[in-house]
């Protein structure tokens, strides 16, 4: 009679694991299709898409300037800006990269992360300058960003130029000409690096530096893209 007693019990507790196992399958299987129907009506972050949705997307996005940088040709796409982490809190999570978030953009607005920088859409083109625009704890500073078109990567203009020099004594007095500030010159690469001004065209000023001295060899607007030591 105990063995009797003991096999209902068992069964029983099988019967109860199935219908467990059951349900626990139905949970996923709902909250699986929630998922996919979010992914349908809420429209996903550029930096989620597969390649070619992103390229499609990046094709899509407004042109501005196309200019030459280290070897490689950029178009400036005023309709996006980057802002660079300072170790605020992300809006976003804390999973992100921290302070990734600076103003009152949602998870639509974000458009890639690169670094240190988080690059959203902004509602009216910008030239490409370094500026302050106003956020929810202060004013950020934003940097221009940029499309490599042989790469189809997003670089962010990062403030810093280096400049190439025929006679290294001139460095100081090319800044004081374009109200540019010398960091530090390296005497063997023949290098002056120097950092931009806010509210600046950095474009106009690069071609105004490449057309007006002779003296300068080459330009070259430091990137957040792929780096290399100028030559």
């Amino acid at each position: 009679m105990n063995g009797i007693t003991d096999l209902i019990r068992i069964f029983r507790k099988n019967c109860n694991e199935v219908m467990v196992s059951v349900c626990e399958k139905g949970i996923l299987f709902m909250i699986g299709l929630s998922l996919m129907c979010s992914s349908i009506l809420i429209p996903q972050a550029a930096w989620s898409l597969d390649s070619a949705q992103r390229e499609t997307f990046i094709a899509s996005l407004p042109q501005g300037e196309t200019f030459e940088n280290d070897r490689s040709t950029y178009v400036l796409l005023p309709s996006l800006r980057a802002e660079k982490a300072d170790g605020r809190k992300s809006e976003l999570g804390a999973n992100e990269n921290p302070g990734s978030v600076q103003t009152d953009q949602t998870t639509e607005d974000v458009i890639e992360r690169k670094g240190l920088f988080t690059v959203y859409r902004q509602s009216s083109s910008e030239q490409a300058s370094i500026r302050m625009v106003k956020g929810q704890s202060g004013d950020v500073q934003v940097n221009p960003v940029v499309l490599n078109l042989e790469t189809k990567s997003i670089g962010i203009i990062n403030g810093k130029l280096w400049l190439k020099l025929k006679d290294m004594q001139d460095a100081q007095s090319i800044a004081n000409s374009y109200n540019i500030t010398l960091s530090f010159v390296n005497i063997p690469m023949e290098t002056a690096f120097y950092d931009f001004p806010s509210d600046v065209n950095i474009l106009a000023l690069r071609k105004r530096l490449i057309e007006e001295n002779p003296g300068i060899l080459r330009v070259t607007l430091d990137m957040v893209d792929r780096i290399r030591l100028p030559q």
